[in-house]
């Protein structure tokens, strides 16, 4: 899969895999947000929304709190071979 262009509306691969590993930890936005503000993090619910739906790219620092506190590897958050082509 070749790497889409920053502005094209398949740029934002980590959202929805975001979405795929909180819903599999079982947990609510609410409660994810709760577990990244002890690490640093300070997210709202609304905010999460934003970054599961696409309408906000999530930031490498946020990324990196959010995949401890779901405790999932940060290479799971995009699709396999991003970045390769």
């Amino acid at each position: 899969m070749a790497t889409p262009s920053p502005n094209s509306p398949k740029a934002n691969v980590v959202g929805p895999l975001l979405r795929s590993h909180r819903t599999k930890a079982g947990l609510t936005q609410k409660e994810l947000v709760a577990l990244c503000e002890p690490r640093g993090l300070k997210l709202t619910r609304a905010t999460l929304a934003k970054i599961e739906s696409g309408v906000r790219f999530v930031k490498a620092c946020e990324l990196f709190i959010i995949a401890k506190a779901l405790e999932v590897p940060l290479e799971r958050f995009y699709p396999p071979n991003f970045g390769r082509g």
